[in-house]
């Protein structure tokens, strides 16, 4: 099929770089996969494992084909991109840590895995961010076709990178931040959050050291939790509170095992947006002393699932909101 699909697009792809040629919001700029470039404008040579990518020192019509991996950092460096995909939760836009106000005025291209190349190619962008995934030299090769195109690495692609307790969504923000010549920015973004963790501790006090978390995925009858190296599990063990978390790859929960999960502070993440009293009147929930001490809370999933700095700080309003004083 996508093989058809690549037989069918590439008379329109050609037809449309020419185009873009004439009418493009960048100057034309050469980029072959593993070929040495000759830019026609400044631009910063990127190594990929897909090719070189002479990325403009300037980019001003960036398309982010990821909400978490591309979107999220462009958002927390105050880059707002002409264009984004989403994902599609019932019909509708999900960007999950990205609030539609932050992409007011940017066009949506389509879903995650299938971004309309027409769309992309009408937009005359600069520069496009896709992701690394099991398929992305197929999606490379087109997207270069249209205008310069890096691959951006997910966590398992991450490129010399000795994980250790680095969260993810730090990484991902400093290695788009070196992409766009922002690394200064960059690290302005992280300071502000580690002061934010930092006024939440002092906030908790003693409940610091008292209270222990668990975080629950519900939707569509499937029970999961986070696992320790997820985005939530970073930034509890930033603040400093112990939580439940699985090993990575294992978040599928019985409902025999959630009494495991039976903390002090539950935060239930809602998937199928469900009224919180569907929880809270549910006996697989019910019978926990945290719904019985009042201190489970439902939060959305479009801040708690993301993967970015922007989705880790909605996730430090929601515990600033619920944590301190017993609240």
């Amino acid at each position: 099929m996508k093989k058809q699909l690549y037989r069918l697009m590439k008379p329109f792809l050609l037809t449309a770089f020419s185009l873009l040629l004439i009418t493009a919001c960048y100057q034309p700029i050469i980029q072959k996969p593993h070929l040495s470039l000759n830019p026609s404008v400044e631009c910063r040579v990127i190594q990929r494992k897909f090719g070189e990518t002479c990325v403009p020192l300037k980019p001003q019509c960036i398309i982010a084909l990821d909400p978490r991996i591309t979107l999220d950092p462009l958002i927390a460096l105050g880059i707002k991109p002409i264009g984004f995909a989403s994902y599609n939760g019932n019909g509708k836009e999900v960007l999950l840590g990205i609030s539609s106000d932050e992409v007011s005025g940017a066009k949506n291209v389509g879903n995650v895995d299938r971004p309309s190349l027409e769309k992309i190619l009408m937009l005359k962008p600069d520069l496009i961010l896709s992701i690394d995934y099991n398929d992305a030299n197929q999606a490379y090769n087109l997207l270069s076709a249209i205008a310069p195109t890096v691959s951006v690495p997910t966590e398992t692609h991450m490129p010399a990178i000795d994980w250790g307790n680095k969260a993810y969504f730090k990484e991902n923000l400093r290695f788009i931040a070196k992409l766009l010549g922002q690394e200064t920015k960059a690290e302005e973004v992280l300071d502000r959050y580690q002061k934010r963790i930092e006024e939440l501790k002092k906030r908790l006090g003693n409940q610091l050291q008292q209270i222990e978390i668990s975080v629950i995925f519900y939707g569509e009858g499937y029970i999961w939790t986070i696992a320790k190296n997820d985005t939530i599990s970073h930034i509890l063990t930033d603040i400093g509170l112990r939580h439940k978390f699985v090993p990575y790859g294992e978040w599928n929960l019985s409902i025999e095992t959630i009494d495991e999960y039976d903390t002090d502070v539950l935060f239930i993440i809602d998937v199928d947006e469900r009224s919180p009293s569907f929880y809270f009147q549910n006996p697989m929930f019910s019978s926990l002393k945290a719904v019985k001490n009042n201190r489970a809370y439902v939060v959305s999933q479009e801040n708690w699932r993301g993967f970015g700095i922007s989705g880790a700080n909605k996730i430090l309003d929601d515990l600033f909101k619920y944590l301190p004083e017993g609240r």
